[in-house]
């Protein structure tokens, strides 16, 4: 059992181990279990992991191969098939995983997914809540969104999905049924009930290519329900015949 941070196990090796967290209440906030244990000097490694953590919203589940444990420290290592499913039925997926019980974090530098509401993320490291609310992809980003739009990026990535909120940096390129945009900086924000992308904001050498024709300005407005791009500060528009 784990009672904060201090571990009571004495064993060399354990079968069907099972660690707790309680917080000063005395109340349950995260359980691990799995096949079995081996210590080994301050660190405890472990097979077949299996974890949950209890919040006021529901259950979040974390599966992985392997785990390790340093004594008298808050953060499981975790590897091999890591997967987090939150309370609304969204997936993170990765093959190494931080995880910070006390914080409630997780952190990576390996390839991550994260499926959530219909929407795909993917990238090259990550630092996210273990609720997958809040989230930072940091580079190699790509996103693709619900009904056919597809944005990459450089990164890093931010969303915030308490706040319906994506922001993605450098290099961005998006690509959908009606055309592509190219830009700096995007900012999208999603449908608080069915969270499609509703607005998209553009920043810093924006292009835009709709059949043969370029708009480019400093900063463009997508309205994707209706299919409208403002354009602000100096636009200029190219249409280039079909043959072309």
């Amino acid at each position: 059992m784990v009672i904060g941070s201090t571990y009571s196990i004495c064993e060399e090796n354990i079968d069907s181990f099972v660690f707790s967290g309680y917080d000063g209440q005395n109340k349950k906030k995260w359980e691990v279990s799995g096949d079995s244990a081996e210590v080994n000097g301050s660190k405890i490694f472990l097979k077949r992991v299996r974890a949950k953590i209890y919040q006021d919203e529901g259950i979040i589940d974390i599966n992985a191969r392997k785990g390790i444990v340093e004594r008298d420290k808050s953060v499981i290592h975790l590897r091999d098939n890591v997967v987090i499913r939150d309370n609304d039925g969204g997936f993170l997926y990765t093959d190494f995983l931080n995880w910070d019980q006390k914080n409630q974090k997780v952190w990576t530098e390996d390839y991550v997914k994260l499926v959530k509401d219909n929407n795909q993320i993917q990238g090259k490291g990550g630092e996210l809540e273990t609720d997958l609310k809040q989230a930072v992809i940091k580079k190699d980003v790509k996103l693709n969104a619900i009904p056919q739009t597809i944005i990459t990026s450089r990164g890093p990535l931010e969303v915030d999905y308490n706040k319906n909120i994506a922001v993605f940096k450098d290099n961005v390129h998006v690509v959908d049924r009606r055309g592509e945009i190219y830009c700096d900086k995007l900012t999208i924000y999603f449908d608080d009930k069915r969270k499609k992308i509703i607005r998209a904001c553009a920043e810093g050498n924006v292009r835009l290519r709709r059949g043969n024709s370029w708009s480019f300005s400093s900063q463009a407005i997508y309205d994707v329900a209706r299919g409208k791009v403002i354009l602000l500060g100096r636009p200029k528009l190219e249409i280039y015949p079909e043959e072309k």
